[in-house]
């Protein structure tokens, strides 16, 4: 009984240190989903002039996770017709992306890219969109250096703290 009691604990305590591990490669994946996506954006808006709700309605189904939600939100909120502006949709949208642990800076970044979408010229916009994904690589570098930094740690503290603390009560 005694044995049974310390595998869960250790087995328990190991997965909350895997849930944690796991986040930091889950924001890496986030982030690599969303440069996909304002390079898409990008040279949608650049090259094919093609309009936002159009863009977002036909691309939300090819990206996963938190941003394949947030386009899902947006076009559901842009085929709506509510009469709502576009930056308003979008932050309303970025709220989902907020659930899944960006980092602020990163949605500070999307905000401010959601003025501007659609109320300027396709160069404008471009440029705009331009310093958006220089600043999400930026943070995609921050990110895979953290995963890098904290994955194993996470992994092996969980495993640690529960065979500690399983020696503890033992």
């Amino acid at each position: 009984m005694k044995s049974l009691a310390a595998a869960l604990i250790i087995f328990s305590c190991g997965g909350m240190g895997l849930i944690i591990a796991g986040s930091y490669k889950q924001r890496v994946h986030h982030l690599r989903e969303l440069i996909r996506f304002v390079q898409l954006l990008e040279s949608e808006i650049h090259f094919a002039r093609t309009t936002l709700p159009k863009l977002i309605a036909g691309q939300a189904a090819h990206f996963s996770g938190a941003v394949g939600r947030f386009l899902t939100e947006l076009k559901e909120a842009l085929t709506a017709g509510t009469g709502e502006s576009f930056a308003s949709i979008w932050d309303q949208g970025l709220a989902i992306l907020a659930q899944d642990g960006l980092p602020p800076e990163v949605l500070e970044e999307l905000h401010a890219c959601g003025k501007v979408l659609g109320r300027s010229d396709a160069a404008e916009q471009s440029k705009h969109l331009k310093q958006l994904l220089y600043r999400l690589e930026q943070a995609l570098a921050a990110a895979e250096r953290d995963q890098e930094k904290h994955l194993r740690l996470w992994q092996y503290l969980g495993f640690g703290a529960g065979l500690l603390l399983v020696l503890l009560l033992v």
